[in-house]
């Protein structure tokens, strides 16, 4: 039974009614709640630099204008030549700052819990080359963790497939989100009760890094959920799809004739 699709009413559900009158058929036994993993905010009381935290709420920046100045650099596109000049004017020497060049502030950047870490590998070819391939990519599993740990997602994400209904003899059907979909559900029961789905989204298009040193260009690969509400998903604010891999674009030595 599990390797076809089964009717929503066979199985057992948790029928409930939203804000619009609509009845909503969750699938049941679905989602369990496991102890011992960390959260993203669990991650600063678990920091080296926690002690210092507890002191000192902008830790490792000194004040909360400290750390506004550096969060507005830091977000920023400005070079790190660009933010030297800017922190060597006599107007910012005269701010009580915890850094004085831009090498400085990356510095105290990097001391705080981090995402997903980058990874570089070179790809063997057979054929030569203008430059070696290199691979940038972050893990997989971290990323995914990362996006489940986002604390802003915490309540805008589906963990159960559903059904949902405009009226309660279930004649009209309302397809929303992925979960929604008579894909998850007949996913869904074909894994242990329990089990959570979790379908990844990938997205690329060809992005130009250089044009003046090269032209390199690389194909950026995004990774999201599909577990995360697709209206909070799609707003590019809410940064629910990272950077998962720059995919290189080789460029091949060709003899001349």
């Amino acid at each position: 039974m599990a390797d076809k699709h089964v009717d929503p009413k066979e199985v057992p559900q948790l029928n409930t009614n939203n804000k619009l009158g609509r009845v909503l058929d969750i699938f049941h036994s679905t989602g369990e709640i496991f102890d011992g993993g960390q959260t993203f905010l669990a991650w600063f009381h678990l920091d080296i630099y926690a002690s210092q935290c507890q002191q000192n709420l902008y830790y490792p920046f000194a004040s909360l204008g400290d750390w506004e100045i550096a969060n507005f650099l830091l977000t920023s596109r400005l070079s790190m030549r660009a933010i030297d000049k800017f922190l060597s004017l006599c107007l910012t020497n005269s701010l009580p700052l915890s850094f004085s060049t831009a090498k400085e502030l990356c510095s105290h950047a990097e001391m705080l819990p981090s995402g997903p870490h980058w990874n570089a590998r070179v790809v063997p070819t057979t054929h030569p080359m203008k430059s070696p391939i290199t691979l940038y990519y972050h893990d997989s599993l971290d990323c995914v963790e990362s996006l489940f740990n986002h604390p802003l997602f915490m309540q805008l994400m589906d963990y159960s497939p559903f059904c949902l209904f405009t009226t309660a003899e279930h004649i009209v059907r309302v397809f929303m989100e992925w979960m929604s979909s008579d894909g998850a559900w007949d996913l869904q029961l074909k894994f242990p009760k329990g089990s959570t789905l979790c379908s990844i989204i990938l997205s690329s298009d060809k992005t130009h890094i250089t044009n003046m040193c090269g032209r390199k260009v690389s194909h950026p690969l995004l990774i999201s959920l599909t577990n995360i509400q697709m209206d909070i998903r799609n707003k590019g604010s809410s940064h629910a799809f990272l950077l998962l891999a720059l995919m290189p674009i080789p460029t091949f030595t060709h003899p001349a004739t």
